[in-house]
């Protein structure tokens, strides 16, 4: 069987042939407080609690403090695990600077990420990616022809030669649309689709494996429950 990289969702990863393909570029998509962020940290984290893996976290909207400060609350503490790690790379300093320079003096945002992604790999070893987000990256570079720069892009990232998770904000989840243009659902490995329902004065998620190249899965909704032990699909 192929190496897998575990979601540590109790329940998912034995629907889907143990895990993640290694070296997938996978769209974690959801609207707005599915919790797309700390899925995928608890995948870092528990990479490097359980297989001693090194990986990265890459965010560009979220400052570095606040997210710890976030997932400490949640029995995440970096600071917990082996030497092996997470490395947090805050960009969102880089992206206020870039805002007071003149036009013409913009940051290549592609480019930067993985020049940077890239040095870290190669001084620490790492294998895992999280990319947040597509959202902040769309606000900072222009896409004038979508399918051939989101093409472009996410073969820079794979030629990481890493395993991705790439955060999507769905801004209108009725259209099932996984990506802004329409077209990142087509070029990724894999979509795992956080969602919402309101229920009387209760919202409860959901989780479902839309899509993952490599793999026999089921495309069930499945209810998600998140808690500080961590993340449970409900089957029965």
């Amino acid at each position: 069987m192929e190496d897998r990289i575990r979601t540590y969702v109790k329940g998912l990863d034995e629907r889907m042939e143990g895990g993640i393909p290694k070296g997938h570029l996978v769209l974690v998509c959801g609207r707005a407080g599915t919790m797309k962020s700390t899925l995928c940290f608890n995948i870092l984290f528990n990479q490097a609690k359980n297989k001693r893996s090194r990986g990265i976290y890459l965010t560009l909207e979220q400052s570095r403090v606040s997210l710890l400060e976030h997932m400490v609350r949640l029995n995440m503490d970096p600071r917990t695990l082996p030497e092996t790690g997470i490395i947090v790379i805050d960009m969102t300093r880089l992206r206020k600077e870039n805002q007071l320079k003149v036009t013409g003096q913009d940051i290549n945002w592609v480019e930067s990420i993985v020049t940077t992604v890239m040095g870290y790999k190669n001084k620490f070893g790492c294998d895992v990616l999280v990319l947040d987000s597509l959202a902040a990256l769309y606000s900072l570079s222009q896409f004038k022809n979508p399918r051939s720069d989101i093409f472009f892009l996410f073969e820079k990232l794979r030629e990481l030669g890493m395993t991705i998770f790439v955060i999507s904000e769905m801004l209108d989840p009725d259209k099932q649309q996984f990506g802004m243009f329409g077209v990142e659902d087509f070029l990724a490995d894999g979509i795992i689709h956080l969602d919402m329902e309101r229920e009387n004065r209760n919202v409860n998620l959901f989780l479902s494996v839309v899509k993952m190249r490599k793999s026999e899965h089921d495309r069930a909704y499945f209810p998600l429950l998140a808690t500080k032990n961590g993340f449970e699909i409900v089957t029965d």
